[in-house]
């Protein structure tokens, strides 16, 4: 299936940064539960995952775009700053996206 502008409506939109970046669910293939392209600012995910396994994948796959928004791919980066940049635009994602604390809140339940 394509994503973006006219084809497949995204799942959730999610506030990252500067940008936003659109969250698809689509078909698994049972080897990667989900991905992220920053050249198109999307994530997508395993439509089967439910729960926890959602969540966790779509933490991770976030957490691929605030390493790669945040220019934090150099191996050189020390790992207090690395926890800084997660941890400021982590509160800027909780603070801007009040649906995907609500849709995690569920998915935990």
């Amino acid at each position: 299936p394509l994503y973006g502008r006219g084809y497949m409506k995204p799942f959730m939109i999610v506030k990252i940064g500067g940008m936003d970046v659109e969250v698809y669910l689509i078909p698994g293939d049972n080897e990667v539960f989900g991905d992220f392209t920053y050249l198109n600012n999307r994530i997508r995910i395993d439509k089967g995952l439910k729960k926890g396994a959602l969540v966790d994948t779509l933490i991770h796959e976030i957490n691929h775009a605030v390493f790669a928004i945040g220019r934090l791919k150099s191996k050189e980066e020390k790992e207090e700053r690395i926890c800084s940049v997660m941890a400021s635009v982590w509160t800027q994602i909780f603070r801007d996206n009040p649906h995907l604390m609500r849709f995690i809140q569920k998915e935990l339940r």
